[in-house]
């Protein structure tokens, strides 16, 4: 038995991209769920807007795969700033 390519193949199959970002989502809903106690699906809404640019960015443009990343979590994070400045202005329910 060859330990190192078994522990090779297992390791590459479990970092693949789908899988870490079902990691990224699943410790964003139990800081949420979990710790806060709060009922938000802003998290899956953010997480789709990323994975629809860094899709388009690969396929459309076929741009590289670590920059099409990068401009997701950019695009997801000028969405969280639209979405967010105008709600913190709110003064009461």
């Amino acid at each position: 038995m060859d330990w190192g390519s078994i522990l090779n193949n297992t390791l590459a199959g479990l970092l693949t991209p789908t899988i870490l970002a079902f990691a990224l989502a699943a410790l964003g809903l139990a800081m949420h769920f979990g710790f806060a106690g709060l009922l938000n699906f802003g998290i899956a809404g953010f997480m789709a807007v990323g994975a629809y640019t860094v899709g388009v960015m690969v396929v459309s443009f076929n741009i590289s795969l670590w920059i099409a990343f990068a401009s997701g979590i950019v695009v997801s994070v000028l969405l969280a700033l639209l979405l967010g400045i105008p709600t913190l202005r709110l003064r009461a329910d």
